[in-house]
């Protein structure tokens, strides 16, 4: 028995060590007290925040080292309600003289029913405010991009020929002419921004400012602030700052990766969007917004609903009208218009002057798959054209460096069988004769699935008719070769 006793005890003092640890790792300031005002922890993040040593600080009761009336301590004003004190700001001194500002939230610690501690996460305002200050600025300066209001697209930016991209574009008109809310859902590289920034330039509110904030790169403790704005005095260093919903006042505000927002900040872009109004922080009244709001996923919501990852009010809130944009894999007509416009991109930038792709490479380009879709394509035209000679007037296979080649070779080599790798490239064979040669077998793959039916193959390959009798013409492929005899089972 005793045995056991002193094995838990064990577990618990590793169990306290491991929490001990984490508590110092992370980048608030953690601080906890006992009702009577005893320090029990102290972080090495408050350790920097206030400047001082936890050594001066563990062990000692509050009053001896806050310069502060008994009834303004955070422990006195969660011990006289019992309750959490959330997003409270406060400025204070150290008995060292130190001033400190600091965003809180505070909270009670029960045993067995009884208050017995306070504990509190700590944010240096200081260091929030700066950070917002500069996001704000990085937001002005996007401004200024290309057009007044912020935006470098129209819908007429948009290049593509197929079916598929033209639809779409006419769908995204269509929207711009309403002011409802829009969710554009595509894969990733598939230029969900542009189509954002194109219905912005071709609704009524298009003199106005598009301002655009990728929800997964903005802190979690910053994003309210900056949703929200902030007013001066609010806290040390605090300036008069515009909350997004306010910068965009009459036009347009794009949360991009709308997805990666977490479920307690999805709670307060509902009451914002609930409200059409905001409070700035350290604000006493609320102002009334009035902007379109345009959110974009490259995931599945209806899926992050179901399991709870995705509020399914603010899901409902986002989605009156959805723009799907389709992958680039199915609508391969527009690659070589696409790649074509690259070029002429990036002719400026390098200061060459390629006029077109060579048959072999635009080959290559057209069976790729693009998982990276249209950003991916211009990532590899671009490395295609900072590896060409600067005399050249055609890019070709050989411009592609090595591990791009390999990789697009593998997705080819997926579809022409499973059994089939990069590394079963014969040695010593051409690459052009082996891309020749992984075009033919699967051309004559399909045809034999189809029972040599040219429409049926062009619409499993995913290209045109047309573009299928033009390859198998090349490659000397007759696709009635393919067509087999209807055996009579009637007899």
């Amino acid at each position: 028995m005793l045995k056991n006793n002193q094995k838990s005890l064990e577990e618990l003092v590793i169990e306290n060590q491991l929490l001990h640890e984490i508590i110092d790792s992370i980048s608030e300031g953690v601080y906890a007290a006992h009702k009577d005002g005893t320090i029990l922890i102290y972080n090495r993040a408050f350790e920097r925040l206030e400047a001082t040593n936890r050594q001066n600080m563990l062990g000692k009761k509050d009053t001896d080292v806050y310069a502060l009336p008994l009834e303004n301590l955070q422990r006195m004003a969660v011990l006289n309600s019992k309750k959490p004190l959330l997003d409270q700001y406060m400025t204070y001194h150290l008995h060292t003289g130190k001033k400190v500002d600091i965003g809180y939230n505070c909270y009670p610690f029960f045993v067995d029913g009884e208050l017995t501690a306070v504990y509190s996460i700590n944010r240096d305002i200081p260091s929030i405010n700066e950070l917002l200050t500069k996001v704000v600025h990085c937001f002005d300066q996007n401004k200024s991009r290309n057009r007044p209001n912020g935006t470098s697209f129209s819908l007429n930016d948009i290049v593509g020929i197929s079916p598929l991209i033209k639809q779409v574009i006419k769908q995204a008109r269509k929207i711009a002419l309403t002011s409802s809310t829009v969710m554009i859902y595509g894969e990733t590289g598939t230029g969900k921004e542009l189509f954002a920034q194109g219905i912005h330039n071709a609704s009524s509110y298009s003199s106005q400012p598009f301002i655009a904030v990728n929800c997964a790169a903005i802190p979690e403790t910053l994003m309210e602030s900056l949703l929200m704005g902030t007013v001066k005095g609010a806290f040390s260093g605090a300036i008069d700052a515009p909350g997004l919903f306010e910068q965009a006042e009459n036009g347009t505000l794009f949360l991009d990766e709308v997805n990666s927002l977490s479920v307690p900040l999805q709670a307060k872009l509902l009451r914002l969007l609930q409200d059409k109004s905001v409070r700035r922080l350290g604000a006493k009244t609320e102002r009334k917004i009035n902007c379109r709001i345009i959110s974009a996923t490259n995931q599945n919501l209806y899926d992050a609903s179901s399991n709870g990852s995705f509020r399914d009010d603010l899901f409902y809130r986002l989605t009156p009208v959805i723009l799907h944009i389709p992958p680039l894999r199915q609508r391969p007509e527009d690659i070589p218009v696409l790649a074509k416009e690259f070029i002429s991109r990036f002719n400026d930038q390098l200061n060459l002057n390629i006029t077109q792709i060579s048959p072999d490479l635009l080959d290559l380009l057209s069976l790729y798959k693009w998982p990276g879709n249209v950003r991916e394509l211009e990532h590899v035209i671009e490395s295609a054209m900072s590896i060409a000679e600067h005399t050249a007037a055609e890019v070709i296979l050989e411009d592609l460096p090595t591990f791009l080649v390999k990789r697009m070779l593998s997705n080819l080599s997926a579809n022409k069988s499973s059994n089939t790798s990069v590394t079963d490239i014969p040695t010593g064979k051409p690459l052009v004769e082996y891309l020749r040669q992984c075009e033919t077998d699967l051309l004559q793959n399909m045809l034999k699935m189809t029972n040599g039916n040219v429409s049926d193959s062009a619409k499993q390959l995913g290209i045109s008719r047309q573009d299928l009798h033009y390859r198998l013409r090349k490659l000397g492929i007759k696709s009635t070769s393919y067509k087999t005899d209807k055996a009579d089972f009637t007899k």
